[in-house]
Formats: C-alpha cells, structure tokens, sequence
C-alpha cells in the first residue's frame, strides 16, 4: 500500500501544468459568470417589469434552467446538440452551460435588488422628469447593486467550482488536468490535493476581493446617506471650545461619554466629544443638517462603533473591559447585554414588518429576557395603551399611521426597561398632524421622570421639556447649557444665529 509522498504532493502543486489549468478554470469562470450576469439582470427586470409578455418568458427560462440538472444541461449541449446538427466547439459548450445556468441563479438575485429598492426612489426619480430607462440606470440600479453584490460573489465562488463539472466533456481545467496527472503517475491521492489546494487559493483570493468590494460600497452607501446622520462631508474645523454649564445634581450618572468621536472615509463626522447624562435627566441635542448630532447620539449606545473614547452605562464601560493582559475590546455579545439598558427610537420607526404592534413590542422581553408569552404581550399590551394605542395591538405596521408607527417604536423601546431612552429625530419622518401624538408621548415620559436624550429640530418641544440643551455644529460640540440659560439673550452667538433661522419656520408645539 502506497503512503502519502510529500515530494510528489508539492510536485503538483507547483507543476505548470496545473498553474495553466488554474489558470483556464480562473477565465472560463469570470466568462460564464458575466453571460449569467448580463443575462440574469435582464431576466431579472423582466420579472419586476409587470408586462406579462416579459414576465412569462423569463418565468419559464427560470423554470427549465432551475429544475434541471447544470450537468444534464451541459451534456445536452455537449452531445444532444451536434445530433440536431448544431455543433459547438468545447469552450462554447463549457461557457454556454455555465453561463445560461448562473443567468437562472443571478435573475433572482437582481430581481431581489431590485425589490428591495423603495418605491419612492422610482417616484422621486419620476418627479425630476427622468425617463423610466434614465431612472433604472441612475438611481435604481446603483442601489440595487448594494443588495445584489454580496451574493453575486457567492455565486462567483461557487461558479469557480463549478468548472470541474466541465471534466465530463475533457476540458482542460483544474479537476480534469488532476485527473490526467493521477492516471499517468498512478498517486490520485496527491494529484487530487493538489488540485485542491488550487480551489482554496483561487476561492480564498475571490474572497478578499469580495470583502474588499462589500466594503467599498458599504461605505459609499453610509457616505451618501442623509445629512441628519452626522456623516455630510464637511471640512474639519480647528478645536472648538465649547461652552458648558451643565446643572450640579446628585442624580446618578447613567450615561458618560468621554472623548468620543467618529470619522468616515477621512472626514470627522463627530470631533472627541464629552457628554454625562444623569438619572431623570432630559437633554436634547440640535443642530444643522451635518452637524454630527445623530452620530454622537449613535454611539452611545454602540450602534456606531466610535474611533475613539468610551462611553459607560452606569459606571459600566460599554466598549472596553478590564483582562489580565490589560483594556480589551468587549465582544459583541457582551455590549449587546449592556445595550439592552439603553432604548432607542428610531426616525424612520424601524418596526418588524411581520410582526403586530404588541408582538414588536413583546419581542425583546421573550427573546432576551426569557418572559414567558402571555405576561410579554400582556406587558406590551400595558405600554401600547400607555402610548395611547390600546386599541391598535392587533395592527400591523403597514396598518398604521406614521405617528402610531413611532409610537409603537416608542413601546418597544420601553418594554426593556432601559435606564435611558434615545431618540433619533423621532419627528422628521412624519406628517405634521401626527407630529403632535409624537411630542405628546414622549411629553408625558419626560414628566414621568424618564431619561432621555433627544436629537430633534422641535423647539417648541425642547422649551418644554428639556433639561439640557446640547448643541452641534461640523462635528463639535459648541455648546451644552440648562434650557433656560440656552435660550437667553447672552447664550452663544453661533446657537442664536441657529435659532433665528430654525425660528422662521413653524415648529410643532
């Protein structure tokens, strides 16, 4: 019986004749994977297209691609074609078979993209004047991809393995070369790892590429997202004093943070910042569109990692932990168990599409608190009435207003029990008669003696109900005073001159 030979092993794996197939399987993949790409993204709008004399053709192509094997399909171009007279060379069988297979895989992913792109850009776009085809290749397109992209380099990975499937018809690639190589030295067991480390080169390569991708369009996404989020590109400014007259209190501090500050692509979304939020405490934050006001928001409770500085939660560092070799990042799970002490609403509601309101509601107190169901929707039950929807448990999301929608948000965030809410323009994305139900609720939190940290363009709400008012410009914090203080004549020109312009414009009482 033969043992494993080392020598013979290497041999293969550095022998020419395999690099050359490496080579032949590298190409013949990225040409199959752009005829399934190409002609999966227009199957894939023909599906979303709504004309039947388009849906139903790319329907049937699906079904016949999909439910057939991908080596019965190259067999059949291989030998059943030249029968009908229709010869094709080995490379345009290898490529046909590969390509009008992914094309099946790549028209549903395209069309999920494409889905997964809200209507509202298709009627913003509509508004401009631009044409339907203008529309899909500037604006729908470029924000399907971010959706597609992720699989789309599955499917590539899987394409590379995929050529070995072409050894049955003796083309030359990987898996074919190795078999030639077994039989004419008789150690299959060498050749075929050998030809395996080539896959995991090949597909460990593909893969850092693929990181890279997903990265570089995550990143052009968080970049092109709305001003309000703090990440506008702005030119840094030098270090800005601001001014502080936070109130002495005996209240617990529930919330500090301490030189935090966030960057994206090079741009200072937010400066090194300071903030300490204590028990009972309502602050809210303003400032311009851009001002970094909903990025320092965000990484108070770590849904944006900061670059730098630390924020604790009742004496508890949220990011960093104490080990025997000194200060280390706490894994995820562990600041997901400390989050939990922090609620947060968000904007644009960010509801469970299909879940009701009271299961939204109760989903966190079964899922992470272990309640068990009936005292979980019976508690949501309790908040959902506390917000004045008792009577919309049984809705789901898509059957209530904007602002029941926020204040189903507001429940949820409740349900956890947190020493601190916060909010993340809970307003701007509603009509201005639901405004009102809105600013009511978390009115009647504040005097509940709930803590909260609001970022908001509302003044009227912010008289009446702040504490603290903080405020942010390109970044910095400029200034951070008592609500009466903020508001008087001598508080700092660049906040009076924020509010004669917000104060043109009417602001929900």
């Amino acid at each position: 019986m033969q043992g494993f030979d080392l020598q013979a092993f290497l041999g293969f794996v550095s022998s020419p004749l395999m690099a050359k197939a490496a080579w032949v399987t590298i190409w013949v993949a990225v040409a199959a994977q752009t005829i399934g790409t190409v002609l999966g993204t227009g199957l894939g709008v023909a599906l979303t297209s709504g004309r039947p004399w388009l849906t139903w053709p790319a329907r049937t192509y699906l079904w016949v691609f999909k439910g057939t094997p991908l080596l019965a399909q190259i067999l059949f171009f291989y030998s059943a074609l030249p029968q009908l007279g229709l010869p094709l060379g080995l490379i345009a069988t290898g490529l046909l078979g590969l390509g009008l297979n992914e094309a099946a895989r790549m028209a549903d992913i395209v069309r999920s993209g494409l889905m997964a792109v809200p209507d509202t850009q298709r009627e913003a776009a509509a508004s401009l004047g631009l044409r339907p085809s203008v529309a899909f290749r500037k604006v729908i397109l470029p924000q399907a991809v971010r959706t597609i992209l992720p699989p789309l380099g599955n499917n590539f990975a899987y394409m590379i393995k995929a050529t070995s499937l072409l050894a049955t018809i003796s083309f030359a690639e990987l898996l074919r070369m190795s078999q030639q190589l077994a039989q004419s030295t008789a150690r299959p067991l060498e050749a075929y790892l050998g030809a395996s480390v080539w896959y995991l080169v090949l597909i460990s390569v593909w893969t850092v590429i693929q990181k890279y991708l997903e990265r570089h369009f995550a990143l052009k996404e968080s970049m092109e997202a709305s001003d309000d989020t703090g990440r506008a590109m702005r030119a840094p400014t030098g270090k800005v004093e601001a001014r502080v007259e936070v109130p002495r209190s005996s209240a617990e501090v529930v919330i500090e943070a301490t030189g935090v500050s966030k960057s994206f692509s090079g741009h200072m979304a937010l400066h090194p910042t300071d903030l300490e939020v204590r028990r009972g405490e309502v602050v809210v934050v303003l400032g311009p569109s851009g001002s970094g006001k909903s990025t320092l928001l965000r990484t108070l409770n770590w849904i944006e990692a900061a670059d730098d500085g630390d924020v604790w939660i009742e004496g508890k560092s949220l990011a960093w932990t104490e080990g025997r070799n000194g200060r280390r990042r706490r894994p995820e799970r562990e600041i997901d168990r400390i989050r939990q002490r922090i609620g947060m609403v968000f904007q644009n509601f960010a509801l469970f599409p299909t879940y009701t309101a009271r299961q939204n509601v109760a989903l966190g107190l079964m899922r992470l608190r272990g309640v068990k169901r009936a005292e979980a929707l019976s508690r949501a039950d309790d908040l959902l009435a506390r917000v004045s929807l008792g009577d919309k448990t049984e809705a789901f999301p898509i059957e209530l207003s904007g602002g029941q929608r926020q204040r189903v948000a507001i429940a949820r965030a409740m349900s956890m029990e947190p020493v601190a809410l916060l909010f993340d323009e809970p307003t701007s994305a509603l009509d201005p008669e639901t405004v009102g139900e809105v600013l009511t609720s978390m009115t009647d939190l504040a005097k509940a003696g709930a803590t909260m940290v609001i970022v908001t363009h509302e003044l009227g709400f912010a008289k009446k109900a702040a504490d603290r008012i903080v405020f942010m410009e390109d970044g910095h914090k400029i200034m951070d005073l008592p609500v009466d203080r903020a508001f008087a004549p001598d508080a700092p020109p660049r906040f009076r001159a924020f509010l004669e312009l917000v104060d043109a414009k009417p602001q929900s009482a």
